[in-house]
């Protein structure tokens, strides 16, 4: 039998649906590579091995489930980005080049303040001095508030799953701002009342 992208689209959109769970997408792995079935393509056999260990591999959520998706649909692999900090020192480094700043990474474990409504565009983002177990990012996006509620703390490292395309500015000095969009959009300035 020939597995396809069909075939594992269809796994996605049962799990999305929560028709099944993380441990269905790992046994439906385990049995095709068990029963040593035919894969339609190279994209088709990375993904199944990808869901046949997770430990090793992503996990198996809904993020990355609706990337494994995409990526069966259109070629375009993104679940790097959306997983690993790492690939994202180099674009930090660029942009601080740039943008002329020193490169000033930050703890992935500290915290971040950011809005409730950070899935919307375009998103600002602004950078205080640390203080103890934070990086001293600020993001949102929409009006800014001084209301004590208006930032939550999240660890750095869930960017990598809810925003990646905004990790690349976060390697920028202290007082630095970017004001982004998801079309292209970039402005990035120093601004000298921060500290």
């Amino acid at each position: 039998m020939k597995i396809t992208r069909s075939d594992l689209i269809k796994v996605c959109d049962d799990f999305i649906k929560n028709k099944i769970d993380k441990i269905d997408v790992e046994n439906f792995a385990s049995e095709m590579i068990y029963m040593d079935d035919d894969f339609e393509d190279e994209i088709v056999a990375a993904i199944i091995f990808e869901w046949d260990n997770e430990i090793i591999n992503y996990e198996i959520n809904e993020v990355n489930v609706k990337l494994w998706k995409k990526w069966l649909q259109t070629d375009e692999n993104k679940l790097l980005e959306h997983n690993s900090w790492n690939v994202h020192i180099e674009p930090q480094k660029n942009i601080c080049e740039k943008y002329n700043s020193l490169w000033k990474p930050i703890n992935k474990k500290f915290k971040i303040g950011i809005s409730d409504n950070w899935n919307e565009n375009p998103i600002n983002g602004l950078r205080h001095s640390q203080q103890e177990g934070t990086t001293g990012w600020f993001i949102w996006s929409g009006e800014y508030s001084d209301n004590n509620d208006f930032f939550k703390p999240i660890c750095a490292e869930h960017l990598l799953q809810i925003r990646p395309e905004i990790i690349k500015y976060l390697g920028l000095e202290i007082g630095f701002r970017f004001l982004v969009d998801n079309k292209g959009y970039e402005d990035v300035w120093k601004d000298e009342n921060i500290e």
